[in-house]
Formats: structure tokens, sequence, C-alpha cells
């Protein structure tokens, strides 16, 4: 599985950059640090190597965990291979999860949680995982869209309007409220980063099924999952949690206090804490 390995300079002996070939040759670049129990983290639609959500979430858990992060692609510097397909999403996930020896648990948040539960649904070896605010809409939110929004994202894309679709994913899909989304316009860098993915954000839509809660697949997972989620973001974001905690077998929701749609990354922490602490699946 591993087409490259390296150490980056400075010699740090508890981080590696590695890349992963797919199952259909597609390079993945995989990022580690720290040491102790495995933990696959895959974060939100911008989320990957190098971006601050990222960093954050990996200084908070690698003096416990060997945290394993990895560009999903079509995304920062791994590499992309048409036609992409959820399957092939599947794959990358499985991948990275073969690349790392001994038992590993996995950690989504946002879309990566989208991710994870659909590796997991085909049978990813994780032991088991928390999920943090997959934003699934559609069966609980009334203004929810569906699986045509995907189709809407890559007419803009195809059409040049990168701009329109990064506009139209974080009010629709994650709820975003107009004013700020005209204020990341303001700034310049954050504005190019958004607008450097623009063209992988329908592919997120379809990872969650449209944005309703892909109950059949959630079904399907037979390890256990912590579905978590803030009291300080939107109802619908809440209502999505416990919506995909009820489909998944034996799973638990947990609602944290004063947390977001973007958790303090110490609150990730306790909670990956809390839940490394219950058996495995065998």
């Amino acid at each position: 599985m591993h087409a490259d390995q390296h150490a980056p300079p400075g010699g740090h002996d508890d981080h590696l950059d590695r890349t992963v070939l797919s199952a259909d040759g597609t390079p993945l670049a995989v990022a580690e640090a720290g040491s102790g129990p495995a933990l696959v983290v895959v974060g939100g639609a911008w989320d990957h190597h190098g971006t601050p959500a990222v960093d954050k979430v990996v200084a908070a858990l690698r003096d416990r965990y060997r945290v394993v992060t990895y560009d999903r692609r079509g995304r920062g510097a791994s590499g992309d291979t048409a036609p992409w397909s959820i399957e092939r999403e599947v794959e990358d996930l499985a991948a990275v999860a073969a690349s790392i020896d001994g038992p590993v648990d996995a950690v989504g948040s946002c879309v990566g949680a989208g991710v994870v539960l659909r590796g997991l649904a085909a049978g990813v070896p994780f032991g088991r995982a928390v999920l943090w605010e997959p934003p699934y809409r559609a069966t609980v939110d009334p203004h929810g869209d569906d699986v045509l929004f995907a189709d809407f994202l890559d007419g803009h894309v195809a059409a040049g309007r990168r701009a329109q679709a990064v506009r139209a994913f974080l009010a629709q899909v994650l709820g975003v409220p107009i004013p700020y989304i005209t204020a990341a316009r303001l700034k310049p860098g954050l504005w190019r980063a958004l607008l450097a993915d623009a063209h992988v954000l329908s592919r997120d839509v379809r990872v969650l099924n449209g944005l309703s809660v892909p109950e059949r697949v959630a079904a399907s997972v037979g390890v256990p999952v912590l579905v978590a989620s803030g009291d300080g973001g939107p109802e619908w974001m809440r209502a999505a949690a416990v919506a995909l905690a009820e489909s998944v077998p034996g799973s638990q929701h947990l609602v944290v206090p004063g947390q977001g749609h973007v958790p303090d990354p110490r609150v990730l922490r306790q909670l990956v804490d809390r839940f490394s602490r219950m058996p495995a699946a065998e």
C-alpha cells in the first residue's frame, strides 16, 4: 500500500508523512503524529493536511494517540482519478486503515463523519468510531435539499461559477448565515482556500446521501459508535445527530454543552478518551 515513505525535515520521530495507494492507484497523502492507540481522523469539506482545523485536532490528540490523517482524493496533496464514486472514497479510507499496523479506531467530523459511516457500513475494520455532527439535513429540516443539489453544484463548477458553488454549499449544507459568507469573501486567503476545493463539494453532498440520513447504510454498521453534537449550533444539526444515532444499531448520542459545529479540539479529545475505554468490536 505504501508508495513512498519519509520523515519530514527536522527529524521528529513521532511524525511521518507518507503516501498510500488506493485500490484504483490513486495516491493519498497521509500524515501521522504521536504514538499510542491508532486513530484515523477524517475532517470536514475543507480539512486536509496543514489546515488549521486539522492541525489543532492533531495537537490535541497526539500526546496519547497515534493520529493518522489523510487528504481525501481531489483535495490537498492527494491525487484524483475519474470517475469519482462513493465506493472509491470508501476504498481510500480502507487503504489508509490497512496501512496501519494493529487495531485502529476512527473519528469523523462534519462531512468526515459521513465518510467514516460509509466505511463502517462497508466493513472497513475500525474497532469503534466517534462521529461529530454529520450535516444530514433533508430528513430533519423542512428547508433541506435532496440529491439534486449535488448536480446543482456540479453545474456551477462546470460553468466556472466556483464562488456560487462555495456559497451554496456553505449556506445549504452547513447552514452558515449569509453575513458570515460575505465576511469570508473579504478575507482573500480564506476565500481562495474555499474556492480551491469547490469542485469536490458535490461529492460531499453525495457522500451525505443527498443530505438525508442514510438509514440503510447506518443499519449495516456493526461496531460501537458514539454520535456527538453541541448545543450551540442549529437545532437541525442536533436532530441529524439524533436521527443517525437511532439508525446505527447500539450507538449512543451525546450532547456536549457549549459547543458549536466546530468543536473545541479538547472536547473531541475528551470524547475519544471516554469512548476508547469502551470495548471495541471483536
